[in-house]
C-alpha cells in the first residue's frame, strides 16, 4: 500500500506510515481512494473513516457547546 501511495502526483517524497505526518488520516481518504477507483477496488471502509474524520471537528464542538448551555442552565 505504502508503494501505491508512493505515486502520488501531488508529493516528491514517499510517505511512510508513522510520525507526526498526516499520511494515516488523509492520505487513504483523499489520495488512496481516488487511486483505487483508478484500479478498479472499491474502498468503503476507507472513505467511510474520511467522512467520519472530516465530520468530526463539527461533532466536537456541538457537543462543547451543548455542555456549555448545559452548564450555564445551572449556574
Amino acid at each position: 500500500m505504502v508503494d501505491a501511495y508512493a505515486t502520488n502526483p501531488f508529493g516528491f517524497m514517499k510517505f511512510n506510515p508513522g510520525g507526526l505526518d498526516d499520511c494515516i488520516p488523509v492520505d487513504p481518504f483523499l489520495f488512496g481512494t481516488w487511486k483505487a477507483r483508478e484500479v478498479g477496488i472499491h474502498t468503503r471502509f476507507v472513505e467511510r473513516e474520511g467522512e467520519v474524520n472530516v465530520a468530526m471537528p463539527k461533532y466536537v464542538v456541538d457537543k462543547l457547546q451543548r455542555g456549555v448551555e448545559r452548564e450555564a442552565e445551572t449556574s
